[in-house]
């Protein structure tokens, strides 16, 4: 029972630890740049003028995305 107990309070403790562990900031890496952007909203400008369904919009403004 004192086995338990102990393994239970030094997950506990572990977890608290790692809890406080400060993250490192990772967003500004994943953030899409000025000219990413604009070339999102201008990949939805070209569905919304071609008037694409809903459910291939998406994948049409990934194949624009990606066309160079």
């Amino acid at each position: 029972m004192r086995a338990a107990a102990a393994a239970m309070l030094a997950c506990f403790l572990g977890a608290a630890a790692i809890a406080q562990t400060p993250m490192r900031p990772t967003a500004p890496q994943k953030m899409a740049s000025p000219e990413e952007k604009q070339k999102l909203q201008d990949c939805q400008k070209q569905a919304a003028d071609q008037n694409i369904a809903m459910d291939q919009r998406a994948k049409f403004v990934m194949d624009c995305m990606t066309k160079k």
